[in-house]
């Protein structure tokens, strides 16, 4: 159970940084802080409950950006997630965030733990496992 909960630490860690590197990128840090504060008041969502709750992020850019600027933007942060990750990025059109983060999830697991050190399925061991140079 303790390597799940690493497993998830890691994820979530390297999806919230994703996220806030690509709005700081694209727009600016106060687009990043006005986010933020929508999902906290209007959602009660906080940036740690970010990767549990999603959907109400993904909605946020949906009202504001449109259905394609949302999808365009969730494109942005799904090729830095995938990255962090260790793991080739393959755009599709028509997916939004919530689908390039489970296509994500599906890819960490289908490596076999025996490949991994310590049967730790994390981030940094499937980067390390394809041949990424991680600090």
């Amino acid at each position: 159970m303790t390597n799940n909960r690493e497993e998830y630490r890691e994820f979530n860690a390297a999806l919230i940084e994703a996220i806030e590197e690509t709005i700081r990128e694209v727009f600016s840090p106060i687009v990043l802080e006005a986010l933020y504060k929508a999902l906290l008041e209007r959602y009660d969502v906080t940036r740690d409950e970010l990767p549990y709750r999603l959907e109400t992020a993904n909605k946020i850019l949906t009202d504001v950006f449109g259905l394609k600027g949302a999808e365009t933007l969730g494109r942005a942060i799904a090729g830095r997630l995938f990255a962090k990750l260790g793991l080739r990025f393959e755009e599709s059109k028509g997916l939004n965030i919530l689908d390039y983060v489970e296509i994500a999830k599906r890819k960490l697991t289908q490596a076999t733990r025996s490949d991994l050190p310590n049967g730790l399925c994390t981030p940094t061991s499937v980067a390390k496992l394809n041949g990424y140079k991680v600090d």
